[in-house]
């Protein structure tokens, strides 16, 4: 029972990371889509006056200032990808991957991927949705008329933002398989507890 414990152990440290790499990987693309049909082009005058309530009159296609409004989410989404990705390294730090017994920083690690896996999806999901839902406002009837006419890319699709789901969903079962990793750890630890307290009490009689 402990090996299939201790192939599982290893494995969900590698998919933490791997969840956590995810999340690092997809900040770097989230703006793709509005960088490759010139949002910033379409929205530099808002981003010149300021990015201020006024300044949204000047932009040339409406709703096309999000590229500029999610700068700073895409920047904090790309620091959630490192923080996470520190937080799965912590782990192989404290061999929580080959460890036969668990002491309190193999805890720590696992308890503080948990809580930061919780936040940050909870986090990083409430604000693509909302965003998402800017997105969806824009004047893609204008927008595809200046793009054609300058040669600019041009699509509809909420591809990137869709994506957010299965990372941070990813994220998440990252996180339960880890979860349930230590419990079945703990488990194994106290039977064995209890079979070399019975076979001392054996030889004892």
């Amino acid at each position: 029972m402990y090996k299939k414990q201790m192939i599982l152990q290893r494995l969900v440290c590698y998919i933490v990371l791997i969840a956590a790499a995810l999340v690092f990987v997809y900040s770097l693309g989230l703006l793709t889509d509005m960088f490759e049909m010139k949002f910033e082009y379409h929205a530099e005058r808002y981003y010149k006056n300021g990015m201020t309530e006024e300044a949204l009159s000047k932009v040339k296609v409406a709703g096309s200032e999000i590229y500029y409004d999610m700068q700073q989410f895409n920047r904090e989404l790309t620091g959630a990808g490192i923080v996470l990705i520190l937080l799965a390294v912590s782990q192989f730090v404290f061999q929580n991957q080959n460890r036969r017994k668990y002491y309190i920083a193999n805890y720590i690690t696992v308890g503080a991927n948990a809580v930061g896996a919780i936040y940050y999806s909870w986090w990083g999901l409430s604000n693509i949705l909302l965003y998402k839902e800017r997105y969806l406002k824009v004047d893609f009837a204008e927008l595809q008329k200046l793009n054609e006419r300058y040669g600019f890319a041009y699509t509809e699709s909420t591809f990137w933002f869709d994506a957010g789901k299965y990372v941070f969903g990813f994220v998440l079962v990252a996180m339960v398989f880890n979860l349930l990793n230590m419990v079945w750890k703990i488990c194994l630890m106290n039977n064995e507890k209890k079979l070399v307290k019975a076979g001392k009490e054996g030889k004892a009689a």
